[in-house]
């Protein structure tokens, strides 16, 4: 039987590439799930480079977004970033900001559609030490004035561990009535990234708690606010964070991950063994068709949902890097695990770690 998630599928098109331009950094972030550092091996050239651009261009995507590693330390950058908005195509750029100020002349001549910061804390000492570099907290609020002073689009990433939880609202004040757009994601235990930082699925839970009652709180012009596609799906509580409708994982379907020596995978969160070829010797075109073909296979809890079919597993990068196929980090899941015991409709018992949680539910829903 076809679903109306089937449906909306077959209607997906390509929008969005993220491509790694250099594993090269100048930054240390522990939360980093490619341990960017030094360069890759036989990363591209410039001339494959322009060419893989333009075959984003023939393959449909509306955009591409170049980070790294660090993608400002990459020689040929603004050659790459020339090329993509020559081929009439958005143009993000997710730097650290390190190396921003210098080029900052060169994103403004390219009328970037949108520059991607990371702020992970509100204090300069916990968002220092995240990324590894002395003084990055003080840069990275510096850069947002600089691209804000010459109107350019600016959002910021907050990835979220154990380490800066708690220091959401604090960031929220810095960019409240800024006209920022800010995405939250959760850190994932993959790179350099220890396993013991990740969140809980308590916390998992609270934060989109915390996104959803925010959201609601203030206009989409005082706060432009999204969770990133790690979130959960399909909450009887809480709202889609992201994309909506959410018609599953988008990796190799309306978005594609790009390594800096060519290979191409679904979604650059994927491990290597989802790298379906390299464009030095296929076309895109013929890698894509390979990872449209592919599904994410259910288990766990997931196998015996009863919306799997329009879920999908939820992000198979987050699936994959969690590995927990009875606990998944799927507000469902967690929602189904508060009730202990239904004796009838008006008669729910909830475990007593969750009752607080769902009474504020309640009053936020």
């Amino acid at each position: 039987m076809t679903s109306f998630t089937d449906i909306l599928l077959h209607k997906v098109h390509p929008n969005c590439a993220v491509w790694e331009i250099t594993l090269r950094c100048n930054s240390k972030c522990i939360h980093c799930g490619s341990n960017a550092g030094s360069s890759r091996l036989n990363e591209l050239t410039t001339d494959e480079a322009l060419n893989l651009v333009r075959e984003l261009k023939t393959c449909g995507y509306k955009g591409v977004a170049l980070m790294g590693g660090e993608p400002l330390l990459r020689e040929d950058w603004f050659e790459i970033a020339k090329e993509i908005k020559n081929q009439k195509m958005q143009l993000s750029i997710i730097t650290n900001g390190i190396l921003l100020e210098h080029n900052l002349k060169k994103v403004k001549h390219l009328k970037a559609d949108c520059v991607s910061l990371s702020l992970d804390g509100g204090r300069a000492e916990t968002h220092d030490y995240l990324r590894g570099f002395n003084g990055s907290f003080n840069n990275t609020i510096k850069m947002i004035n600089r691209l804000k002073q010459q109107h350019l689009p600016v959002s910021v990433i907050t990835t979220v561990n154990k380490i800066n939880l708690n220091e959401l609202d604090l960031i929220k004040k810095i960019l409240l009535d800024r006209d920022i757009a800010w995405q939250i994601q959760i850190a994932l235990p993959i790179g350099r990234f220890p396993k013991e930082l990740v969140i809980s699925r308590l916390e998992y839970y609270t934060l989109a708690l915390f996104i959803e009652i925010n959201i609601k709180k203030y206009k989409y012009k005082r706060l432009p606010l999204i969770g990133a596609h790690c979130f959960g799906y399909f909450s009887r509580y809480i709202h889609h964070l992201g994309l909506s409708p959410w018609i599953g994982c988008q990796a190799g379907y309306s978005i594609l991950g790009i390594q800096s020596n060519g290979n191409i995978k679904g979604c650059l969160t994927l491990p290597d063994s989802y790298v379906e070829g390299n464009i030095r010797n296929e076309s895109l075109k013929e890698i894509l068709s390979k990872i449209r073909t592919k599904k994410n296979v259910l288990s766990g809890f997931c196998k015996s949902c009863n919306v799997s079919r329009d879920c999908r597993g939820g992000c198979l990068g987050t699936k994959l890097a969690l590995d927990a196929p009875n606990e998944p980090y799927c507000l469902r899941a967690i929602e189904n695990s508060m009730i202990l015991q239904k004796e009838s409709p008006h008669n729910i018992k909830y475990d007593a770690k969750f009752a607080r949680l769902y009474n504020l539910l309640k009053i936020f829903t």
